[in-house]
């Protein structure tokens, strides 16, 4: 397949899969309802995502390679590891994977933002750092209404905020349009 067509068939697989999930993938059907995937709003669907990201960078390459090529003082990092122990992508981290990225961040000249699912090893392994707890409702889960601990983990203070103040967080399905850039 040529790299268009693969990109075809994983926004395809995107769209249908239960929670966009890439390992493990389901499906489903319903009568009672239409289904949420509609081709005819593609078009629009890239053309709002081909705005959102006009000044950002997508690399494909292990996190160590990124942050060694990016990291500057001037630099946020985002990272969004793997779960602890939960077997849901198709790159898993061990203890030893946590262990290592910690040691890899202590190193950071630039700023980064990590969140992780809230577990004892995962604040044992980041205790240095800032650990925000925050409660969300995951928009990927079978039965609704159940809320989920994560930490958000930082290497600098997050400011006191204001309501107003606060960054947006998005399920997915709002639109981006008025995001605040990259």
């Amino acid at each position: 397949l040529t790299d268009v067509q693969r990109a075809a068939r994983f926004f395809y697989l995107q769209k249908n899969s239960f929670g966009g999930l890439v390992v493990r993938q389901s499906f489903h059907y319903g009568v009672a309802h239409p289904p949420n995937y509609n081709p005819a709003r593609i078009p629009e669907i890239l053309w709002q995502t081909s705005q959102r990201l006009q000044r950002v960078q997508v690399e494909c390459l292990p996190y160590e390679e990124v942050l060694e090529k990016y990291d500057r003082p001037t630099t946020v990092f985002y990272l969004d590891p793997p779960y602890w122990e939960r077997k849901l992508y198709r790159f898993n981290f061990k203890e030893e994977d946590f262990i290592a990225l910690d040691a890899r961040l202590r190193e950071l000249k630039g700023k980064f933002l990590l969140s992780l699912d809230d577990h004892p090893e995962v604040r044992r392994i980041f205790a240095r750092w800032n650990l925000l707890p925050v409660d969300i409702a995951y928009t990927a889960q079978r039965s609704t209404g159940r809320r989920f601990r994560e930490l958000i983990i930082t290497n600098f203070e997050p400011r006191a905020a204001g309501a107003a103040d606060r960054p947006r967080v998005c399920s997915g399905e709002e639109d981006l349009s008025g995001a605040v850039g990259p």
